[in-house]
């Protein structure tokens, strides 16, 4: 991968990419996913030959709107592309999803005997702190400091 490459990587993440968590459930114990959405499926195409995920078309647009495609990738694979791109990102809320998707890597690696109440709990503050993260309107990042002393 060349630099040019990663920083356009990282360009396109700010601008149009999503990092979430999805919620634990009874039959999932959660997953890191990352996505982008975008009309122009050379732009799909070159995250997609570079990151292989999985494409699909859009859905849930509305009459008149072009198509979109969308390129995403989970688990370890999402950590792995978030780590390359980070040395290029700009924003800190950017490098807040990273840093919060390497804590809930860090936490859903371990088997789940080997989970304590605390590792619970974390996940919990991760899966929250990501979702405060993402949330839309015009607002300042939310400051790390109060997320990490909970």
């Amino acid at each position: 991968m060349t630099e040019r490459e990663l920083v356009m990587a990282a360009g396109l993440m700010e601008g149009e990419g999503t990092v979430r968590l999805n919620r634990p459930t009874k039959r999932n114990k959660g997953t890191l996913i990352v996505s982008m959405v975008n009309t122009d499926p050379e732009i799909i195409d070159f995250m997609q030959s570079r990151w292989p995920g999985y494409c699909k078309p859009a859905t849930g647009l509305r009459a008149g709107q072009r198509p979109a495609m969308v390129w995403v990738i989970a688990a370890r694979q999402a950590l792995a592309f978030l780590e390359q791109i980070e040395p290029f990102v700009i924003t800190h809320r950017m490098r807040e999803r990273i840093a919060t998707a390497r804590r809930w890597q860090r936490i859903k690696a371990k088997h789940w005997r080997y989970r304590t109440e605390a590792d619970y709990e974390e996940s919990f503050n991760c899966w929250h702190w990501m979702a405060e993260l993402n949330r839309r309107g015009v607002q300042t990042c939310p400051d790390a400091d109060t997320h990490r002393r909970r």
